[in-house]
């Protein structure tokens, strides 16, 4: 999938894209029906990613590769687009995501990958990649900083603050 999404589309409605690439809104691991009739320019930016993801789905794909997958979600569509992949890897598919989303990377990674200069100059579990940097590291772990070890999701600062009585 391009970091441009729009580049994928070429219909009127996203029910058209749908049906060009032969797969039905019902066997989608999301729920795409409020957005059918909408020209797919007219969609949110993370509207158009799951757009695109569904017409990529519809290859039954083994490998996905993405590019910078969150641009446009919002918080929530971010955490769903995390669950989608989720589901994705345990069906067996291969994601490789390419982002600059930290975050997004720490919650669905099974490895982070640096490249510099085209190579691959780092790969590491998430945990072990964001836990100790200074510069490539999620926010929850800028802040826990010294106060907690072992922070890399928010999910993991809230239950540490919550097991220590702090709010």
């Amino acid at each position: 999938m391009p970091q441009d999404v729009q580049t994928c589309f070429l219909h009127q409605s996203a029910r058209q894209e749908l049906d060009e690439a032969g797969i039905s809104p019902d066997d989608l691991p999301f729920d795409m029906t409020a957005l059918l009739d909408k020209h797919p320019y007219d969609l949110s930016g993370g509207e158009q990613q799951l757009l695109a993801l569904a017409k990529a789905l519809g290859s039954k794909p083994q490998i996905l590769i993405l590019d910078e997958v969150t641009k446009g979600m919002d918080s929530a569509l971010k955490l769903k687009a995390a669950d989608i992949f989720k589901g994705l890897k345990a069906d067996g598919v291969t994601l490789i995501l390419v982002t600059h989303d930290i975050e997004f990377a720490a919650i669905c990674a099974d490895r982070c990958v640096m490249l510099f200069g085209g190579e691959a100059v780092c790969a590491l579990p998430p945990y072990e990649f964001f836990d100790r940097g200074s510069f490539y590291t999620t926010s929850a772990s800028r802040i826990a900083r010294g106060q907690y070890e072992g922070v890399v999701t928010v999910d993991d600062l809230a239950s540490l603050c919550k097991a220590n009585g702090k709010r």
